[in-house]
């Protein structure tokens, strides 16, 4: 599969989030620590078969997983607390300020020049991240909103330096070590939280979270990962609207919420920067 398509099925799985939490009808934390520990289980025992299971990395390369495993509490804590104090149109359009901060960001932390097209493409994505946000009921700001959309924004920087860290061990192919971190950190720092939380397990909900985390949580982010090896952060991050624009369709099939004008063409708006990300010169570095 082609790294581009491998970023886009990542993204289509991941958008599917929206339904799963739907049908599971359980607390967030309940669900991640859950996923995150099936996953946990399931990808380093794939890798450990397959021999592509290596844990142990240079001294240079442990700062990055450090600051991989800082970057990804940082974003739960940061989004979670957002969902939270904001509404989630507002935590929403503020976590994925994300790729403006890899923009940012990665000229200086990993010497990723910035490609002409996305100049043109990110504003495109951006507005039709905007027309999207406000089918769900709109951008509200306010002073009593401030706290979750600061606390949003930060969760998108936090998102961005993810990719960023993530795209710097693909490179160096430490990426299966980095999924494996990754689902360690997440269960670890979501085991308290859930088991201080009432919930109840069925067979069905113990059937979808072992399908989530299957899928969402150990396939998905392989699929991510291994096409962050040729392609660019400033690009994945773009074709990660991606995820929030297949909830729209994903809603329609399995929740019979319809999407508005505005929201299909905040869609179109997304699909056309994503066409031009994938048919764009690559960079050098990317063509190994």
């Amino acid at each position: 599969m082609k790294p581009y398509l491998k970023i886009i099925a990542a993204m289509l799985i991941w958008s599917t989030w929206g339904v799963m939490i739907r049908w599971l009808a359980l607390p967030t934390v309940v669900i991640l620590f859950y996923t995150a520990l099936i996953a946990g289980m399931v990808v380093p025992a794939y890798l450990k078969g397959t021999g592509r299971l290596h844990l142990f990395a240079g001294k240079e390369s442990r700062w990055f997983f450090l600051a991989l495993s800082l970057a990804i509490l940082a974003n739960n804590i940061t989004f979670f607390y957002a969902l939270a104090h904001t509404t989630i149109a507002n935590a929403v359009f503020t976590h994925y300020t994300a790729p403006l901060f890899v923009a940012v960001l990665a000229p200086v932390m990993i010497a990723e020049r910035i490609q002409k097209v996305t100049l043109f493409s990110l504003p495109l994505a951006v507005i039709g991240m905007v027309m999207i946000v406000l089918n769900g009921g709109g951008l509200h700001i306010d002073q009593s909103q401030m706290p979750g959309i600061l606390s949003g924004t930060a969760s998108g920087l936090f998102y961005a330096l993810l990719i960023i860290f993530s795209r710097r061990l693909s490179v160096l192919e430490l990426h299966w070590t980095a999924i494996v971190i990754m689902l360690w950190v997440n269960a670890a720092a979501t085991a308290p939280m859930a088991f201080l939380t009432d919930h109840h397990l069925t067979l069905r909900s113990m059937l979808l979270l072992l399908i989530g985390g299957v899928m969402h949580s150990a396939v998905a982010p392989m699929l991510y990962f291994s096409g962050l090896r040729r392609v660019m952060a400033q690009h994945a991050a773009i074709l990660g609207y991606i995820e929030p624009l297949a909830a729209v369709p994903f809603a329609f099939l399995f929740l019979s919420e319809i999407p508005s004008i505005t929201a299909l063409g905040g869609g179109l708006l997304i699909l056309f920067s994503g066409y031009l990300v994938i048919h764009a010169r690559p960079a050098p570095d990317t063509e190994s």
